[in-house]
């Protein structure tokens, strides 16, 4: 069949199929003007379209097996350099071949996937070079990755991947009378790989069993990306597949994808509700049988599925929900089965993290956050030191609520004043130390986490009225109200955004340290405690008292390591300090002092073990603070020998342990910083770091989908991939990257909206958005962006006056603004941006706080505004 012939078809079936069954034959007679052949192909494949069973387990692209003639590649043929051994299997769309290599080069077997020369037309070329771009972009464990790829000297386009050993992830359930707990670990990996492809903008539309293939080893390996869409830098369909089939296999899909609407990731999730359905209870959330499509329309689109408990299971052999925690399971389901996309899980990572949150007894964020549903979980967790532990104890874990506190007053009041004391001093500590650490992490938990942070407070407030000469309370009451700080405003945690509030908790904490004896003990928690006042103080932009604070901390730890030199914990303690004073010193643009503390803490490193891993680390994070200081200073060759240092050690460190968050962290971070300091020198390897830093927080995210830190971590490295495509001109890699950065932040500020450094970090993304949106000439559009940066920067400036990086920042966007304006003619405008900007950047210089490379930009900026 010629491509116009085909396309012909397709139109006439398109249209047949939007009419009633009665009405399509009279119509497609009509539109084959006489071609008895052609009418006969497009009933044919109508009357497929309607068969049930094959829509069932089928997608569209399936229906039309058989309609053409196979010409099968002989065994033997070569495509690159690879050798046909034997076909695998074949589809509407092409087939598979197991091939091997031809090259002799090593030993490798593999899968060939190549068009049927009859079905090469245009759609399916661009749909089978659409796959074959997407997995080129994809490398995770659990997705079939691609080897090899490009046209056959007869010109079909044809790739090769990894070849699976392995059975459909229904069939492997069937057989493998696998235990529920295994069928969850399972999944999980399942969904890590589908928010893996979702990170790098791809939906994959057609997720059931049969595209899920589990190995011998019991790893799911996810297939079939035909179907899939990639999104562009806007977040819409770059690839629009407009053929005369659907995309997708209907007991899979979505109620948006059957109506034919918009496809987003939440139709994913929708796909893996179903495959967790089937997961529980070895039956899908419907039965067709005997159904007309139109039912199975109506069906999915206005009916609700049982609960899976509900659910008599057939024929299977494998473990029964368990009684008591089914609803959990029940609740995670019904929520990726959501009707409207909005309301089931925003990501795949979100989906993983509750079914891990599942298998480890905690609660579900799918699940209302009641006082009393988290104490039923912490109590089955712990049900051994609960049952062992006091009646005052286990009514607090089991009631968690204000009913329960009140009986636990009344109870210690009949026992006398020093009961009741007790108990207050029991329940702040469970507040603070057990309860809020299990709900810091849920989705809407900021009004149920202010409410336990102020009760805590009162009770800590009346404990320290009483506390006098207690010395074990004031210890307590000490690490409580850090505590409390930690959860008002630590920017890498869960926080409430109340920054003042953090900083007023760590100073009664202060206080408290402060008054305490001066053994060794209390003099390294009070140096600690400085170093947590230095944070908050610099939260709230007092400048100073953060110096203060850290030198304070830095003295206090100096007299100890002189007084216990054999000490090795006091004395690495006493090195993060010199690299805090360095970042401090780094921030404030304050580059000599910035470079000799981190001099110093590097030849005090030099005199610890250097086997000893947290030494390793201080020695290497600190040779890549080093080297940032030192690029902004001019020194871009001593800079670069320090970060290779840093680097190289540090990839040492995590191939030692691949899974250790804080090492990851680490390293996260001295790539980050290894990115930066290539900015605009050699931009290629900027890049490449940056790319690295990316790949680093994805894997910690897919280790732990619910570590809040390494979230933001992937949000500001999309930032930072976008800031380095874009200085290689690569605009649309950079548009790819901030969209996807600003879609992150965004979350985070859903998240906790009052968390200001996230709003912080999203002005950086605003600002390198319309910088590469001005590389592409949109300048319309890079204004509104810079508009909405320079917004935001003056909101953070306002809040925090001390912050010089703010100023710059908003010097930085009016240089933008003037320069796109200049292009646009409207000199007046632009002078006055310009003026606006140098301004700014004078009174930075004057006060001593302008980084090297920005003193002759004023000179630059001055000259430009000139000549307007």
């Amino acid at each position: 069949m010629d491509s116009e012939r085909w396309s012909k078809l397709k139109e006439i079936f398109a249209q047949a199929e939007a009419l009633e069954p009665g009405e399509r034959e009279a119509f497609v007679n009509e539109a084959a003007e006489g071609d008895a052949e052609l009418a006969a192909e497009v009933m044919s494949l109508l009357s497929s379209r309607d068969e049930t069973a094959n829509i069932l387990e089928a997608n569209a692209f399936d229906l039309s097996k058989g309609v053409f003639a196979d010409q099968t590649p002989k065994a033997g043929r070569t495509f690159g350099s690879y050798r046909i051994v034997c076909e695998l299997g074949s589809g509407g769309m092409g087939a598979v071949f197991l091939v091997e290599r031809s090259d002799g080069e090593f030993k490798q077997t593999a899968a060939l996937k190549l068009i049927r020369n009859t079905l090469a037309d245009a759609e399916t070329e661009r749909r089978f070079r659409t796959e074959r771009e997407i997995l080129a972009g994809l490398h995770h464990p659990n997705i079939a990755q691609l080897y090899d790829g490009g046209v056959s000297e007869n010109g079909e386009p044809f790739f090769v991947m990894e070849h699976i050993e392995g059975r459909p992830l229904n069939e492997y359930f069937r057989t493998a009378n696998s235990p529920l707990n295994d069928r969850l670990d399972l999944f999980f990996k399942i969904c890590s790989a589908v928010d893996y492809a979702h990170r790098n903008l791809t939906v994959h539309r057609d997720l059931k069993p049969g595209n899920i293939l589990i190995t011998p080893e019991g790893e799911p390996k996810l297939l079939d990306f035909g179907l899939a869409k990639l999104l562009d830098e806007q977040g819409g369909e770059k690839d629009q597949t407009a053929t005369m089939f659907r995309a997708f296999t209907p007991a899979y899909a979505s109620p948006e994808q059957i109506l034919g609407k918009r496809v987003t990731i939440a139709s994913d999730i929708y796909s893996l509700g179903v495959i967790f359905y089937e997961l529980l209870t070895d039956s899908k959330p419907f039965v067709f049988d005997g159904m007309s499509l139109e039912e199975i329309v109506r069906t999915i689109t206005g009916s609700d599925p049982v609960r899976p408990s509900s659910v008599n299971r057939r024929g299977s052999s494998s473990a029964a929900l368990r009684p008591g925690i089914a609803s959990d399971l029940d609740t995670i389901a019904m929520k990726c089965l959501e009707k409207e996309p909005a309301r089931r899980y925003a990501t795949a990572a979100d989906l993983a993290a509750d079914i891990r949150r599942f298998l480890d007894g905690l609660p579900i964020l799918a699940r209302p956050s009641t006082f009393s549903y988290r104490a039923s979980k912490f109590v089955r967790r712990n049900w051994k030191s609960v049952a062992a532990g006091t009646l005052a104890a286990a009514s607090l874990l089991v009631g968690l609520g204000v009913s329960i506190w009140q009986a636990e007053v009344a109870r210690a009041e009949r026992d006398r004043a020093e009961q009741r004391f007790q108990d207050v001093r029991k329940l702040s500590n469970s507040l603070l130390f057990e309860i809020t650490p299990k709900i810091e992490t849920l989705e809407g938990s900021t009004e149920a986490r202010e409410i336990l942070v102020k009760r805590a407070l009162e009770y800590l407030d009346s404990l320290a009225s009483e506390a006098a000469g207690d010395s074990e309370l004031q210890k307590e009451l000490a690490a409580a109200y850090e505590k409390i700080g930690e959860l008002q405003g630590h920017p890498s945690k869960p926080n409430l955004g109340d920054l003042a509030g953090a900083l007023s908790s760590y100073e009664k904490a202060n206080a408290i340290r402060l008054a305490q004896p001066e053994t060794t003990e209390n003099l390294r928690l009070l140096a600690e405690n400085f170093r947590h006042l230095s944070d908050a103080r610099y939260w709230q932009g007092d400048t100073q008292g953060t110096l203060g604070a850290l030198e304070r901390s830095r003295q206090i730890y100096e007299g100890l390591v002189s007084a216990h030199p054999g000490d090795v914990s006091l004395r690495l303690a006493y090195l993060r300090i010199l690299t805090e004073l360095s970042q401090y010193h780094q921030a404030n643009n304050q580059y000599p002092e910035a470079i000799a503390f981190a001099e110093k803490a590097i030849a005090g490193t030099q005199e610890l073990s250097a086997d000893a891993r947290e030494t390793r680390e201080v020695f290497f994070v600190t040779h890549a603070d080093l080297g940032n200081s030192l690029s902004w200073n001019g020194e871009q060759e001593r800079a670069e020998a320090m970060m290779a240092v840093a680097v190289g050690g540090m990839e040492k460190l995590l191939a030692e342990k691949p899974n250790d968050a804080r090492t990851r962290h680490l390293m996260w971070r001295v790539y980050m910083l290894a990115s930066g300091i290539f900015e605009d020198i050699v931009n290629e390897r900027s890049l490449e770091f940056a790319e690295k830093a990316r790949a680093t927080a994805q894997k910690g995210v897919e280790i732990d989908p619910a570590d809040i830190q390494f979230r933001h971590n992937l949000a500001r490295t999309n930032y930072r991939v976008a800031v380095a495509a874009a200085n290689l001109k690569q605009s649309r890699e950079a548009l790819n990257a901030l969209k996807v950065a600003e879609t992150q932040f965004l979350a985070l500020i859903e998240r906790e909206p009052r968390n200001r450094f996230y709003r912080t970090d999203l002005g950086r993304i605003y600002t390198r958005a319309g910088l590469a949106r001005r590389l592409s000439n949109d300048l319309a559009g890079s204004n509104s962006d810079l508009i909405r940066s320079l917004d935001l920067w003056r909101q953070v400036a306002e809040a925090d006056p001390g912050n010089k990086n703010a100023r710059r920042d908003i010097a930085l966007s009016h240089r933008y603004l003037a320069e796109n304006l200049t292009k646009l003619g409207e000199k007046q405008q632009a002078r006055e941006h310009y003026r606006l900007a140098v301004d700014i950047l004078n009174g930075l210089k004057v006060e001593n706080s302008l980084p090297e490379v920005d003193l002759k930009l004023i000179t630059e900026l001055e000259s430009v505004m000139a000549k307007l």
